[in-house]
């Protein structure tokens, strides 16, 4: 659940968590907008000297993302399952995967044998 809505309403301590809370999602949010609004802006043609159409497509963007998030049942069920897929994935199967290719392209001979380094990471690409 939202753990905002966890902390009591009456604290000192939990209005400060609640502002910290407020500044890092606006601070944080100019980094997920400007990269998503310019690959929108490359894909329409939109060029660097259009500034009120720049600016439409970033206010657009934010719009439509809190639309959806406002609207969506069990918005917060979808991001985490994305949120932890994503780890996942980063966490256990890209080491292992990248240590195989860099293995297979430092090699000097063609030995198709295995070896032991090698099935270790075979095995946390499988299992992970």
């Amino acid at each position: 659940g939202d753990v905002l809505q966890a902390l009591p309403t009456n604290s000192w301590l939990a209005l400060i968590v609640r502002l910290l809370m407020t500044f890092v999602v606006a601070m944080t949010a100019p980094l997920i907008v400007v990269p998503c609004g310019e690959m929108i802006e490359g894909k329409l043609g939109i060029g660097l000297d259009e500034v009120r159409k720049r600016i439409a497509v970033r206010v657009l963007l934010c719009m439509l993302c809190m639309i959806v998030s406002e609207h969506a049942p069990g918005f917060v069920h979808v991001v985490s399952f994305i949120g932890c897929f994503c780890a996942s994935i980063i966490g256990f199967v890209l080491p292992p995967l990248f240590c195989i290719q860099l293995r297979h392209n430092t090699r000097k001979d063609n030995v198709t044998k295995m070896d032991f380094i090698s099935c270790c990471d075979v095995g946390a690409l499988v299992i992970g």
